[in-house]
């Protein structure tokens, strides 16, 4: 166990990049040096986080605890992994909610503000030309973004509708078969834990999110926004940028955004809720799949309903896109950072942190050294 949690320790603190980084760290650490599993293995893990509600890297990393030490070593794994970025992440939330009105904290987050923007954009087209594969998809897309951004249809209810018209258009019209033949569903009970007030607020949205997130971290950011700033007004638009700049800032898991909101609503304790609320239904859902890994990921039906979903969480981030552009591009300076920010993402490649740094120091030096 000290093996998994000593691994799991470094790359939940070393872990910059993102989720692929996560991965392809994963990959090379695990499977080919330390031998914790094979190679095929590690593929039906990495198939199976991508096809469940949330972070793929952080279900990845769970799975791979489970080989090694079980159900005990699966929920070690996924809480050394998480545990870096939740220290790093509360600390610089405490930084932001205290010194934030002074010019230097304030210009790197004019900067890095206009990064995310590139970024976001970046994951959108890199997971929209993986998911739009079809004319389905495409349709999907569209209307999940008209619904999201115009309508502001909550997004719960689209994914589910892409779902379901996705069992419908891959799996019941191409096989002509009944969509409720197949009745035998995997189910867990999941216990849940009663706070007073605030907190019961807080970790039943979180979990909720918790359960919906398809298709990485970054796409935490529609269900977050919609909720939090435009519904709940638990934060405003620019400090929500601020969380997302924050999170891409630490290393480890992305979703641990949600510590930065919860500091905001109840210090220290409100961020090891949202934290831990949002993370259980991975642990949840991916100790609950593993025993049945092979037979759960080729089920015909499942895969077309994660089909659907897909397509439509691509739209419900580009409304996200949209309704974040307009506090984070407020100049021409804004724009160059975002453009730049752009092009080293996609020719470059440049490494997640490095972009990010780069945009403060630009973000500072605009604010503090030119008029």
């Amino acid at each position: 166990m000290k093996e998994i949690i000593s691994y799991f320790l470094k790359i939940g603190l070393l872990g910059f990049g993102g989720p692929m980084a996560h991965i392809a760290m994963m990959e090379e650490d695990l499977i080919e040096k330390r031998k914790w599993a094979d190679r095929e293995d590690f593929l039906d893990g990495l198939a199976v986080s991508n096809m469940l509600p949330g972070p793929a890297s952080t279900q990845l990393g769970i799975y791979l605890g489970y080989l090694k030490g079980g159900l005990k070593g699966g929920i070690l794994a996924g809480i050394s992994f998480i545990f870096p970025a939740f220290v790093i992440i509360t600390f610089l939330s405490y930084i932001y909610f205290k010194y934030g009105s002074i010019p230097q904290i304030k210009g790197v987050l004019y900067g890095v503000n206009a990064y995310v923007i590139a970024l976001v954009g970046i994951s959108l087209y890199k997971m929209g030309k993986k998911s739009i594969t079809d004319k389905f998809g495409l349709a999907m897309f569209t209307v999940s973004t008209i619904l999201v951004y115009f309508l502001k249809i909550n997004l719960v209810l689209v994914l589910i509708l892409g779902g379901v018209l996705g069992i419908v258009y891959y799996h019941v019209l191409p096989n002509k078969q009944n969509l409720f033949k197949n009745k035998k569903l995997y189910s867990s009970i999941v216990p849940v834990v009663l706070f007073s007030n605030l907190f019961s607020k807080m970790f039943l949205f979180f979990f909720k999110v918790g359960a919906f997130i398809y298709g990485g971290g970054l796409v935490i950011i529609p269900f977050i926004e919609q909720e939090v700033v435009e519904n709940l007004h638990w934060l405003t638009k620019q400090e929500f940028l601020a969380g997302i700049a924050l999170g891409q800032v630490t290393p480890g898991p992305v979703v641990i955004t949600s510590a930065f909101i919860g500091y905001k609503m109840a210090g220290v304790l409100g961020a090891f809720v949202s934290a831990f609320a949002i993370f259980l239904p991975s642990f949840i859902f991916i100790l609950a799949a593993a025993p049945y890994l092979r037979r759960f990921k080729n089920i015909p039906w499942m895969k077309a309903f994660l089909k659907g979903i897909n397509a439509a969480v691509i739209g419900g981030i580009l409304a996200a896109l949209l309704s974040l552009i307009p506090g984070a591009i407020v100049d021409l300076w804004t724009v160059g950072i975002a453009v730049i920010g752009f092009i080293l993402l996609w020719k470059y490649k440049i490494n997640v942190f490095y972009g990010v740094a780069g945009a403060a120091i630009l973000g500072v030096v605009k604010t503090t050294l030119i008029i």
